[in-house]
Order: C-alpha cells, then sequence, then structure tokens
C-alpha cells in the first residue's frame, strides 16, 4: 500500500495543480502497467469539471503522467473550456490530456451551456485545442444536431 500512494499522489499533482478529488467503490492500482482503476459509483470532480461513471482507468506514462482516462458505464459529464461549457452523457468516454481531445460513445448526447447547441450521435471527438468537432451516427440512428442562428443581421421586410 505505501508503495501505491507515491503513484496516486504523482497522478493527481500532475493534472495541472489543480485538485482531482475522486471517490469510488473500489481502487486497483499497477504501478508497472501505469493503471489505476475505479470501479463502482465513480465521481471524479476536477475544478468546475465533473465526471460521473461506473468505472474510470487512468493510464499513466513513466514518468507517472496522465495519457488517457477512460470512463465506463452511464458516463455524465461538464466539461468547462475555451469559456464555453457543455454538460453530456454517453456509454463511454475518453480523455487524452496532452492533446485535449475527448472521445465520447454510445449513445452520446453533447449540450453547449447557454445555448441550444446539442450534438447526438454514436460517436462524437471533441478536440479542445483545435476547436474541431466531429460526430458519426449508426445505421439505426443518423447524427442530430440543434443550433442556434444568428439572424440579427437580416433586414426585415
Amino acid at each position: 500500500m505505501l508503495r501505491i500512494l507515491p503513484l496516486i499522489t504523482l497522478v493527481f499533482l500532475s493534472l495541472h495543480s489543480e485538485e482531482l478529488k475522486v471517490s469510488a467503490d473500489l481502487f486497483e492500482s499497477d504501478e508497472q502497467k501505469g493503471i489505476t482503476l475505479f470501479t463502482g459509483n465513480v465521481a471524479i470532480i476536477k475544478g468546475n469539471d465533473t465526471l460521473d461513471a461506473n468505472s474510470v482507468e487512468i493510464h499513466t506514462d513513466a514518468n507517472r503522467k496522465p495519457t488517457k482516462f477512460i470512463a465506463v458505464g452511464s458516463v455524465n459529464f461538464s466539461i468547462h473550456a475555451n469559456n464555453n461549457a457543455y454538460k453530456g452523457s454517453s456509454k463511454k468516454a475518453i480523455f487524452m490530456p496532452q492533446i485535449k481531445e475527448y472521445h465520447f460513445y454510445g449513445d452520446v448526447s453533447l449540450m453547449q451551456l447557454g445555448s441550444h447547441n446539442t450534438i447526438k450521435g454514436e460517436k462524437v471527438i471533441v478536440n479542445l485545442t483545435k476547436g474541431t468537432a466531429t460526430a458519426q451516427g449508426d445505421s439505426k440512428k443518423p447524427v442530430s444536431m440543434t443550433f442556434q442562428i444568428d439572424n440579427s443581421d437580416e433586414k426585415n421586410d
């Protein structure tokens, strides 16, 4: 147990020096593989961002810096970035902090807070650094998007 504490501390401190709070029913760590696993009622809070899931797996590199977060099962999240806030849900979510990219899979619903902008699909990828997003549907359900259009420049006839 004492060998695990430095790994946990380094993982959490390396996340841009913001406090990361994690609660779960079970915690497991494998320092050799660089994998930390939280299962059962997982709740994560980092700054204004939150994530709830059935399980979350954190992968770290040789320097114990997080490279990937994988959340599975009833994933609900809120993200604040680039002066925008998003709230959503999916069956699986992957976050790669080094490139600030999110991949959401399975019945994805993503809404920009403060607007009516929404994306629904089976796969949604959002890159916060590039400001890009892509969405895919499947054979049963196409991508669905709702967004506001600013008509303030249109002349009323």
